[in-house]
């Protein structure tokens, strides 16, 4: 008998499974992690990154705002054969020449106001009788000084504060004519270069959804430039308004009232009331009449404005609601200062009809999903 030895030339082959090996196991669960991580940082960096730069970003966004505004004045003289560029540098003249001539007229008559508003304070406060009695009477309780002597110092500090304010003033100008000239040369080119600006934005977007970003991204356009060109001409009509009445009563300071008061037109139904405190205070220490007038004045502007003058200018197409107004111009205020308020209102309108367009009809629609399944399974 012979047994079959094995031929050693012969190859063998044995079944593996290849195992990875347990650091790139460990590299690969971790990745999910490391990811995570990476983007919270970039989150967070990016966010202080807008923190820093959020003057620039107020400067770009009143840019966007201001070419909205004159896009439609620009279209229309486009149409009549101007080129684009040109008919956007003609407007900026023209506005240009308008706040010149304004401010020709009314910064003297306005700085001598509020002088003479400063000067005059102690005086006001005199008139407080019933003010003064309760004060004479917390003073001897907690020791405190005499009415006037109080008065005297409120006096001292408003004037070491618009001392201070006067010695930064040509610090502040020149800030000021750098971010004005800033936003004129954006705001030319935004208007100018519009369509490049969207077709590059929807280059990035997915195409299922082009046609909807499109829509809302003009819905936006449209809305705010309407909005601001409709407010600028209520705000104009409410201040001559106001300021004609307030001479003819006889109220003291009626440019630098009137002005407060137009700059309430702002904020919608809030605003109006909230700037004419001051009026209604100023009225008051000029007496019962005086008070009486002003306030009917004040009732018979604001409807006219709101029954007459901002129905014909704005229509319906702006209707903010003004819980979102009122959280919007809070927010801006609290969190980027005057500027803030003034940008918080558009902002608003734009979170509006993004709601409105896209949150809204979306989350419809899922509604709409899950009632017709309800109803097919209580069907079946």
């Amino acid at each position: 008998m012979t047994s079959e030895q094995p031929d050693d030339s012969l190859p063998v082959h044995v079944a593996t499974h290849p195992r990875p090996p347990a650091a790139e196991s460990l590299v690969r669960r971790a990745m999910p992690l490391y990811l995570a991580l990476l983007f919270a940082i970039l989150t967070v960096f990016g966010l202080l990154l807008l923190v820093r730069l959020s003057h620039v970003m107020i400067l770009i966004f009143i840019s966007i705002l201001f070419a909205a505004t004159l896009s439609k004045p620009t279209s229309r003289l486009e149409r009549l054969g101007i080129p684009r560029g040109i008919a956007a540098l003609m407007l900026y003249l023209v506005l240009l020449g308008i706040v010149v001539g304004l401010g020709w007229y009314t910064i003297p008559t306005l700085f001598r106001q509020v002088a003479n508003l400063a000067d005059a304070a102690p005086e006001y406060a005199d008139r407080y009788q019933e003010l003064r009695q309760r004060y004479d009477e917390l003073a001897k309780e907690y020791n405190l000084g005499s009415f006037d002597s109080q008065v005297a110092g409120a006096r001292d500090r408003l004037i070491d504060i618009i001392g201070d304010q006067l010695i930064n003033l040509p610090t502040r100008m020149f800030a000021l004519f750098l971010d004005v000239l800033a936003v004129f040369v954006m705001s030319m080119l935004i208007l100018t270069s519009r369509e490049k600006i969207l077709a590059l934005i929807l280059s990035v977007v997915h195409p299922d959804h082009r046609d909807k970003t499109r829509d809302v991204l003009s819905k936006m356009w449209e809305r705010v430039g309407y909005y601001l060109r409709a407010k600028a001409i209520v705000m104009v009509i409410v201040g001559a308004m106001t300021y004609l009445s307030l001479i003819l009563i006889g109220i003291p300071y009626a440019l630098l009232l009137s002005i407060l008061v137009a700059l309430g037109e702002l904020v919608p139904r809030i605003g109006a009331w909230v700037a004419r405190i001051p009026l209604l205070a100023i009225a008051a220490l000029e007496g019962w009449v005086p008070l009486g007038l002003t306030f009917a004045s004040s009732i018979i502007i604001q409807n006219l404005e709101g029954s007459l003058i901002s129905p014909f200018i704005q229509g319906d197409q702006l209707d903010i609601h003004p819980l979102l107004v009122f959280i919007a111009v809070l927010s801006g205020a609290v969190l980027l200062g005057p500027a803030g308020a003034f940008i918080a209102v558009p902002l608003a309108a734009m979170v509006q009809v993004v709601f409105e367009e896209v949150i809204l009809p979306h989350r419809r629609s899922q509604l709409a999903a899950a009632e017709a399944a309800a109803r097919q399974d209580a069907a079946e």
